[in-house]
C-alpha cells in the first residue's frame, strides 16, 4: 500500500513539476475609430487557462498619463459572457478566465489635450487622422502579474507568437486607409510576428507613394498638408538622395514617412510650426504655417526644407543603427547637421543661410546655460525642459568633431562615422555609448572626443570656426 501511495505522490509531482509553460500568446486586434479615438477588441488565444494579467503602457515621448486614458476595459468568453477582473498595478488588470480563449475590449480617448500631445487623433476642421502608436495604444498580454508591478512606461511587450491588426475603416466624407510598415494581409488587415508595440498604424484620407530615392519607403500625406504641398514630394526625394548620396542607404529594408497638418487650435501665429517622433522604423511628422507667413517665400522654404531634411536622416539615426537614449545627443545632433547640409546640397537653403544658423544656435547655446552643461550623455538622460540645450550641443558638438577630422582626412566624415557606426551594429543591440566612443576615436583624436563629448571644456567659436559675438 505504501509503495502505490508513494507511486501516486511521485506520478503527482511529476505531473505538477513537468505541465508545459504557458504557450505564447495570439493576438487578433480589431480597432473602429471614433471621434475621440478608438474602439479596440481583441480576440487572445494562448497564455494560460485560468488566469490572465493585462496591462497598458506610455512609449517614448508619449504623454505618461495615456494609458489611463483607457476606458471601459471589458473582458469576456468569445462566446459573450463576462469574465472576473480587477484592476492590479497602474494601468493593469487581472482576468479570471475560463479557457485560453477569450476577448478583451476596450475604448481609447486619444484627443490632443496639449501641444505635446497632437501626435494621435485629429478631427478638426477636416483634418482628421488617427495614429496608433504600438507602444501607447495595444493592451499587453502576460502569464504573469509581475509586469503590471513596473511603470507603464517600462512594461514589455509580453509573450507574443503572433499578432493580426485590422481596422474597420470609415468610409466618408473621404474614405480611408492605412500606412504602416507591417506586412499586408489585404488592405485592411496587418500581421504582424511581434506584438504591435514597435509598429505605427496611420489612418486617414492619404495618399501613400512607393519613393524611388530610398527603396522600400512609403511616403503618406495627408491631403490638408498645406506647407508647400505642391512641391512637398520632389522635395522629399531630393532630400533623401542627398542623404543616401552621402551615406549609402539606411539599414532598414522597409520605413513610413507620415506627413500631417497640425490640428487647427495648435497651428502657429506668426511663422512655421513643426513637430516630429520616431518610432521604430516609422517618421510622423506635423507641420503647420501662419496664414501671416508668404506663402512661398524664403522663410518657409528654408524652414521646411531644413525640418524635414532632419526627420528623413533619422530612417539612418535611429531607425537603420539603433542607439541607446544615452545618445540622443547624437541622433539629434546629427541630424540637426544632416537637415541643413541637405537643405544647401538642394538649394532651398543658402550657403550664408547655413552658417547664420549655426551662428544662432550658438547665440541660443551660451543663452540658455550651454557653458555650464555638463556631459553629452547625461543631458541626453535629463528633462525634456532641457531638449532644445540638448539638440543645439549636438550639432555644435558635431560640427567641431568634423571640423578636426577635416584636418588631416579628405571626404566625407559623416560617411565615415556611419560606416563605422554601422560596422558596430548588430541588427539588434542599439549601440550604447562606449560601442560610439570607440567609432568616433577612430576617428578624432580622444582628447578632443573627451573636451567636447564628454563635456570637460565649453564649445567657442574659434573651435566651432565661426566669428565672435
Amino acid at each position: 500500500m505504501s509503495r502505490r501511495l508513494s507511486a501516486l505522490v511521485i506520478l503527482a509531482m511529476c505531473a505538477s513539476a513537468c505541465a508545459a509553460p504557458p504557450t505564447p500568446f495570439s493576438l487578433r486586434f480589431t480597432v473602429f475609430p471614433t471621434a475621440q479615438g478608438a474602439d479596440v477588441v481583441v480576440e487572445v488565444h494562448g497564455g494560460r487557462d485560468d488566469l490572465a494579467w493585462v496591462g497598458f503602457a506610455a512609449g517614448p515621448g508619449a504623454p505618461a498619463e495615456l494609458p489611463q486614458r483607457v476606458q471601459s476595459v471589458q473582458a469576456r468568453t468569445l462566446d459573450g459572457r463576462r469574465l472576473p477582473q480587477r484592476p492590479q498595478g497602474s494601468a493593469g488588470y487581472q482576468i479570471e478566465l475560463e479557457g485560453s480563449s477569450w476577448q478583451l475590449s476596450y475604448s481609447l480617448d486619444l484627443r490632443p489635450r496639449s501641444g505635446n500631445d497632437i501626435f494621435y487623433r485629429s478631427s478638426v476642421r477636416g483634418d482628421d487622422y488617427l495614429v496608433l502608436v504600438g507602444s501607447d495604444a495595444w493592451a499587453r498580454f502576460y502569464t504573469s502579474p509581475d509586469a503590471l508591478a513596473m511603470s507603464p512606461t517600462e512594461r514589455p511587450g509580453g509573450a507574443v507568437l503572433e499578432a493580426r491588426a485590422a481596422f474597420n475603416l470609415p468610409d466618408q466624407p473621404a474614405p480611408w486607409n492605412v500606412a504602416t510598415t507591417a506586412r499586408a494581409r489585404n488592405p485592411r488587415t496587418y500581421e504582424l510576428t511581434e506584438h504591435p508595440a514597435s509598429s505605427v498604424f496611420a489612418l486617414g484620407p492619404l495618399k501613400i507613394r512607393d519613393v524611388e530615392e530610398v527603396p522600400g519607403l512609403k511616403l503618406a500625406v495627408h491631403p490638408r498638408w498645406s506647407v508647400l504641398n505642391e512641391s512637398i514630394d520632389s522635395l522629399t526625394g531630393q532630400l533623401l538622395l542627398s542623404h543616401r548620396e552621402r551615406l549609402g542607404l539606411p539599414g532598414s529594408t522597409t520605413a513610413l514617412a507620415l506627413l500631417n497638418p497640425l490640428p487647427q487650435p495648435l497651428g502657429p501665429t506668426d511663422g512655421i510650426r513643426t513637430a516630429g517622433m520616431v518610432r521604430d522604423r516609422s517618421l510622423i511628422l506635423y507641420a503647420g504655417a501662419s496664414p501671416r507667413i508668404e506663402p512661398n517665400g524664403p522663410q518657409l522654404r528654408e524652414a521646411l526644407a531644413v525640418f524635414l531634411g532632419h526627420e528623413l536622416f533619422h530612417l539612418w539615426v535611429p531607425s537603420g543603427v539603433q542607439v541607446t537614449r544615452e545618445l540622443s545627443w547624437l541622433s539629434e545632433g546629427w541630424a540637426m547637421h544632416m537637415g541643413r547640409l541637405a537643405a544647401v546640397e538642394v538649394g532651398w537653403l543658402s550657403e550664408p543661410a547655413s552658417v547664420q544658423r549655426l551662428q544662432d544656435a550658438y547665440r541660443r547655446y551660451l543663452d540658455i546655460g550651454g557653458y555650464r552643461a555638463g556631459s553629452l550623455t547625461e543631458a541626453s538622460m535629463g528633462s525634456e525642459s532641457r531638449r532644445d540645450l540638448l539638440y543645439l550641443r549636438g550639432e555644435l558638438v558635431f560640427r567641431l568633431l568634423k571640423r578636426q577630422w577635416a584636418l588631416s582626412n579628405d571626404g566625407s566624415f559623416e560617411a565615415e562615422l556611419w560606416r563605422a557606426l554601422a560596422d558596430a551594429y548588430d541588427g539588434r543591440t542599439p549601440l550604447d555609448t562606449e560601442s560610439v566612443r570607440e567609432a568616433l576615436a577612430s576617428l578624432v583624436d580622444g582628447g578632443t572626443v573627451r573636451r567636447y563629448v564628454e563635456g570637460t571644456s565649453p564649445l567657442t567659436p574659434s573651435a566651432l570656426g565661426l566669428r565672435r559675438r
